[in-house]
């Protein structure tokens, strides 16, 4: 396929406007929920960037999503998820494979948070280049309150305090506080943040290509020296055994997870969720 031959795709939206691709999330009546490996929404989106990567009319690409999540996490709906340490370890392999072929890209992407971004989400989201969030927009590690793990890369971008704060307290922040802790670049108002994301990309995609691609992995490689890999083979190794017993993990009612998964999605995100009505951050 050409660089600039169209593709459909089942799970986004692709399309390119000048120099700027865009790729939407669109599952908006799943809030976006990721999945993962073949046919996957995670997998199109990989596919969308690597086929604007490709094309030589394009100079930066943009993610949003669409409906009032950029995307919820993983899709644990319907989802069947793996069983044991080992399954678990090459599920989450496949997960960042995906996620580092977006860090190898030559062109810079920009991620357009409009609302939530939890979880897998936004451990895809931290591997692009700039994240703008719309006000609208709230970050978390959601799944760590189902005991499960997923701080991965995090830490480089925001460091070891609010890293571990998101793990350890299942805590939700808004887009101002990812702002103040350098998980986004800025934040704006819903009616003024896709024309200031446009507009940015738009200026990238002016730059000089070869001097934007050579600046790009230069960052990237200041990650990489710094154990940018080494931290996700351990995180690799110790999720897939935290991840693979979390059915054991059990609420503030003393109800397990392997019995309220039983009792429906409904009932085990409102128990997730009971202990977190009110957060303990003001914004």
């Amino acid at each position: 396929m050409s660089a600039n031959q169209a593709k459909q795709f089942t799970h986004i939206i692709y399309k390119v406007d000048g120099r700027v691709a865009t790729i939407t999330l669109n599952r908006p009546e799943r809030l976006n929920a990721l999945d993962h490996g073949p046919g996957s929404m995670q997998r199109e989106v990989i596919e969308g960037l690597e086929l604007a990567d490709a094309n030589p009319e394009v100079g930066c690409v943009v993610v949003t999503g669409a409906g009032r999540a950029f995307s919820s996490g993983g899709n644990l709906g319907n989802a069947e998820l793996p069983v044991g340490a080992t399954d678990y370890y090459w599920f989450l392999t496949t997960e960042d494979i995906d996620n580092e072929r977006i860090f190898e890209l030559r062109k810079p992407v920009i991620g357009a948070i409009n609302g939530l971004c939890y979880g897998a989400a936004l451990m895809m989201a931290v591997h692009f280049d700039i994240l703008i969030a719309s006000e609208q927009a709230s970050f978390g590690l959601i799944e760590t309150r189902m005991g499960g793990t997923g701080v991965d890369v995090l830490s480089y971008l925001v460091g070891a305090q609010w890293a571990r704060f998101l793990a350890l307290s299942g805590e939700l922040i808004s887009a101002a506080k990812a702002k103040e802790i350098g998980l986004v670049l800025e934040v704006f108002r819903p009616e003024i943040f896709e024309a200031k994301v446009y507009d940015l990309a738009r200026r990238i995609a002016a730059m000089p290509r070869d001097a934007v691609i050579f600046n790009r992995r230069l960052v990237n490689a200041s990650l990489r020296a710094m154990g940018w890999g080494m931290q996700k083979q351990l995180a690799r190794a110790l999720n897939s055994v935290a991840n693979s017993v979390g059915e054991q993990a059990v609420v503030a009612d003393g109800r397990s997870f392997a019995e309220l998964k039983k009792q429906g999605w409904k009932t085990f995100k409102e128990a997730r969720d009971a202990a977190f009505k009110k957060p303990w951050l003001e914004s």
